[in-house]
């Protein structure tokens, strides 16, 4: 990466700060460009050149975060073993992301979150066909889990990441795991 898109992502960074600064202390409908690049410490050409909308600027804090976790994984093998090691690893990326997830749900914008949690395994399994025969699997664990991440993290998370990973997998269907079949 060069110089200049080096600059640009951290500009970008700025943005989603001050978007998640604003949204702290406003509701995300009063949120204003003017108030958002003060908060930023940007000028309101370089909120231009880089976002449309805020909108815009939460789908790229979550595709930067999409980005973050497939640095780090392979796809994920459907056994109950990497489930489970892929939750608790799911579990300790999301509870960094804590203050910010909850900011969303609790700003009535948790739409971008599960369309975040759908997005997350087609960027991951686009070398690999969904093991599922049923469609309705991989709508069901990517609903399930970020209802359960939010009211884990809202609950202040008690449970530690594995402990929750194992209840999840107790909730989960047989079927959609390939060692079950």
């Amino acid at each position: 990466m060069n110089y200049g898109q080096q600059e640009n992502i951290r500009v970008k960074e700025q943005i989603v700060d001050g978007l998640f600064s604003e949204l702290a202390v406003k509701s995300f409908s009063e949120i204003t460009v003017a108030s958002l690049i003060e908060a930023a410490g940007v000028a309101r050409a370089s909120y231009y050149r880089n976002f449309n909308s805020k909108e815009e600027i939460l789908r790229f804090y979550l595709n930067q975060l999409i980005t973050k976790r497939r640095e780090n994984h392979h796809t994920p093998s459907w056994t109950r073993e990497a489930v489970e090691k892929e939750l608790i690893d799911l579990f300790d990326f999301f509870f960094k992301q804590k203050d910010r997830f909850l900011l969303l749900f609790n700003s009535g914008l948790s739409a971008y979150i599960f369309e975040f949690f759908q997005l997350l395994p087609l960027e991951q399994g686009r070398k690999k066909k969904s093991p599922f025969a049923n469609p309705y699997l991989l709508p069901l664990f990517t609903g399930a889990i970020p209802s359960i991440l939010f009211t884990w993290l809202k609950k202040d998370n008690p449970e530690s990441s594995e402990k929750i990973a194992k209840m999840v997998l107790s909730l989960l269907p047989e079927q959609l795991f390939i060692d079950e079949k």
